[in-house]
């Protein structure tokens, strides 16, 4: 019997050879595409998800509000906090701190490399973050100058030697040159899916060789992490109040006098990379709200194909009729009929979710390197899809036959043999069907429309800086050979070259966050803000290589001492208390008990992109070396100067690798996230506007073809050829108005609540909407249109023959 079903199967699939390759293809392309998104959506969601201990770590970030008003959301706590908690609250067992260092250069002997994933921290972060020792031991952690490398960094500068007990040099600005720490050990590299992925870890203590262990019980020093590990029994919520009242006993005084209200939140760690909330995190996350939006595609690429099978079978049902019919004559029960459209329908998902397969396994990784996601090739082999192939083909296979299977079993087998059954589309569930892709034809379209245009308007925003034609090149090491000050031999050297206009000096460049940071800025006899202050050291040329204008005052004095002036934005003019640039000139800036005297005030510019927001910022000129070095180049002339650039910086520091980039294309790397879910917004949507063109195609085809002889008879009986197509198109046509009235108003909605989470932002017109109709009408009358016109245009003879 078996056999006779699989017989039976493949005869009708190459039999109507369109219409299976309709519904299969359709199957396939729809369950490729909703396992990628469904593949991303996962890796993006499982960040720190499988640590051991994931269900007790949180990070303590910090909110500081001024006369009601919220200053800022930041990831970043003071030192003096974690120590805190674990003292006055019983349920946080243990806590842990994470400074960032800023990019360094590191090597012994010879072997140098340049590494960003470099963080100071205590032996706690090792079992917190599940991070396994392969060499040395965590007990020497605990000591100033010690430091442990991933297996990755230890084999880039030690090879395969055992590096535990050697000396590590670390050249860095935060250290003023070269510093010797000793290798404590090697842990396991770390995972893809942490939201800190260091290569470095250099011993707490170290800060206190540096500083004093004083800067543990440091409240303003703003600069590190705080990671707590609570007792799983308490609810955070009053873990979060006891940590506030414990903060307003020891320090509500201090914040007080600055004017100031801090609220610290706990945020568990596997919601860290899910999250755009707060400031101040190392690496960018993803917006979660992002991903919902994913899910939601995925759920209609999968709805839409099986809504597709389901329909185009229903709509052949009349063609198997006679088949069912004889089968029940001769004896077949409604079970044994049943069963076998059942295994029909698994057979056809299980060679669509085989297909699905090769395309996912031959074009995924192509399309996640086209697409920059974050996503290991190790997704896309057997082992890690198999599980939910096995899901897709048993749910396809239920959600695709059950009703078709009920529908085609139903048939009577007298009413088949006498030619007097009908089925027409009101008895199914192909009309809400049909009008539900269309709907959702017009929403993903209007989506594109909006997410691109919004994409474009955020990339074209005026920055009141300018980027183009500027080169960064990344800081030397420091004090090598005794060369002196870098900065004044790059000025002096790079500008002898012919193309290069000017040289300027700066610790972050546009499109990296300000890390420094302090709401401890205040000029005498104005009250404090409570806002966060950006400060950044500049050298000089700085304002005049970005364009960017000066509204009162004059720019730097290089001929003072370094740290003599400041020079702040119009944010910070405004945030301090004074109406015109005129009038702050000469005042003198207090900052962290530091004062000097403001002798500029310049126009906004954006330090990040459009959707961050702008901060107050206060520039202090520096003399000394500093992180990057940016190079305005003669427009066009870049190609022809960069080897020239690159020959006179190897002769001035032999030791230092040139690595250089441009600065447009770094700035406009802070859009990645939006650009991203563009481009896998379009492609899945593409996908689903495809699968609902076929499934409309193969139903209304099926549907007009079973009109034939109803349009043949009209037409023997006096029709007209207008006649006919105003009869067929009459219904197609109240499909697609119940489709704008529908798609429009939801399609505003969705994408309009969307939009709500970009500081700046498009406004929706029409134009949004009309372009995605005039498609979506096109599409459909055109597919409509061409059998319509051949069912009008067939001969009646041809059609009634057999009756």
């Amino acid at each position: 019997m078996l056999k006779n079903y699989i017989k039976i199967f493949f005869r009708q699939l190459f039999k109507n050879k369109a219409y299976s390759f309709i519904n299969i293809g359709g199957l396939a392309i729809g369950i490729a595409a909703a396992l990628l998104i469904m593949l991303y959506v996962q890796f993006e969601q499982s960040y720190d998800a499988d640590l051991t201990q994931s269900d007790q770590l949180y990070r303590l970030n910090l909110s500081s509000t001024s006369e009601g008003e919220l200053m800022e959301q930041s990831a970043r706590t003071s030192p003096a906090m974690g120590q805190l908690a674990l003292d006055e609250i019983p349920a946080v067992e243990a806590f842990s701190r994470v400074v960032i260092m800023g990019e360094v250069i590191a090597g012994s002997g010879e072997d140098f490399i340049r590494e960003e994933h470099i963080f100071l921290t205590d032996s706690n972060y090792f079992d917190f973050f599940d991070l396994e020792i392969t060499q040395g031991s965590i007990e020497q952690m605990n000591l100033p100058l010690k430091a442990m490398l991933s297996e990755n960094t230890a084999q880039k500068i030690f090879g395969n030697e055992d590096p535990s007990g050697k000396v590590l040099e670390i050249n860095s600005t935060n250290f003023d040159g070269t510093v010797e720490f000793e290798v404590a050990g090697v842990f396991e590299s770390v995972p893809e899916n942490r939201h800190l992925k260091p290569q470095i870890l250099v011993s707490y203590a170290t800060l206190h060789h540096f500083i004093g262990k004083q800067i543990d019980q440091s409240y303003e020093w703003l600069n590190l992490y705080t990671y707590l590990k609570i007792n799983s029994e308490n609810k955070i919520s009053g873990v979060e109040n006891q940590v506030n009242e414990a903060l307003q006993l020891r320090h509500g005084e201090a914040l007080k006098s600055a004017g100031t209200q801090w609220n610290l939140e706990l945020q568990a760690v596997d919601q860290i990379h899910t999250s755009t909330k707060y400031a101040g995190e190392y690496n960018a996350g993803i917006d979660g709200g992002k991903l919902k939006y994913f899910i939601w595609i995925g759920a209609f690429v999968l709805l839409m194909v099986y809504l597709n099978s389901v329909n185009i079978t229903n709509a052949r049902a009349l063609n198997r009729a006679r088949e069912i019919g004889v089968r029940k004559v001769t004896g077949g029960n409604k079970k044994q009929l049943f069963l076998q459209f059942m295994l029909e329908s698994s057979l056809i998902n299980l060679i669509a979710v085989s297909i699905a397969a090769f395309l996912i396994n031959l074009s995924g990784n192509f399309i996640v390197e086209v697409l920059s996601l974050n996503l290991p090739d190790s997704a896309f082999t057997f082992n890690q899809l198999y599980l939910h192939l096995l899901v897709l083909w048993i749910f396809g296979t239920l959600i695709s036959g059950i009703y078709p299977a009920a529908v085609l079993t139903s048939f009577s087998p007298s009413a088949v043999l006498k030619g007097t059954l009908t089925f027409k589309l009101k008895n199914t569930f192909a009309r809400p069907l049909l009008i539900s892709q269309l709907i959702f034809c017009l929403v993903i379209l209007s989506g594109i429309l909006t997410v691109y245009y919004q994409l474009n308007h955020m990339r074209e925003q005026e920055l009141g800086i300018s980027l183009n034609d500027k080169l960064v090149v990344r800081s030397p090491m420091l004090f090598v050979e005794g060369s002196g000050n870098y900065q004044e031999q790059m000025n002096n050297e790079l500008t002898k070259i012919d193309g290069v206009k000017s040289v300027a000096a700066t610790n972050e460049i546009p499109g990296n966050e300000v890390y420094w940071r302090t709401d401890n800025v205040y000029v005498e006899g104005k009250d404090k803000s409570g806002s966060m202050y950006s400060i950044l050291n500049v050298g000089k040329n700085y304002f005049e290589t970005f364009k960017i204008q000066l509204q009162a005052g004059r720019y730097f004095n290089e001929e003072l001492e370094e740290g003599s002036e400041a020079i702040i934005n119009k944010k910070a003019l405004e945030t301090l208390g004074f109406e015109k640039p005129e009038d702050v000139i000469g005042e003198q800036l207090f900052s962290n008990g530091n004062a000097v005297p403001i002798v500029g005030v310049v126009e906004n510019y954006r330090q990040q992109g459009v959707n961050n927001q702008l901060n107050p910022m206060v520039l202090n000129y520096s003399s000394g070396d500093l992180n990057y070095y940016i190079l305005d180049i003669n427009k066009g002339e870049t190609e022809r100067v960069l080897p020239k650039i690159s020959r006179t910086f190897n002769e001035l520091f032999p030791a230092s690798p040139f690595e250089y980039y441009f600065l447009d294309e770094h700035f406009d790397k802070q859009y990645k996230s939006e650009r991203q879910f563009v481009q896998l917004f379009s492609l899945a949507a593409i996908i689903a506007v495809i699968i609902a063109i076929m499934g409309i195609v193969g139903v209304t085809t099926q549907l007009i073809i079973q009109r034939n002889k109803e349009i043949s008879i009209r037409k023997i009986m006096g029709a007209s050829f207008a006649d006919v197509l105003a009869l067929v198109s009459r219904e197609y046509l109240v499909w697609l108005s119940i489709c704008f009235v529908v798609g429009i108003p939801l399609s505003y909605y969705l994408f309009s609540n969307w939009l709500d989470n970009f500081l700046i932002r498009i406004e929706l017109g029409w134009w949004f909407y009309l372009i995605p109709a005039i498609i979506i009408a096109v599409i459909f009358i055109s597919s409509t249109l061409i059998q319509t016109l051949k069912a009008a245009w067939m001969n009646p003879v041809e059609t009634l023959k057999d009756e």
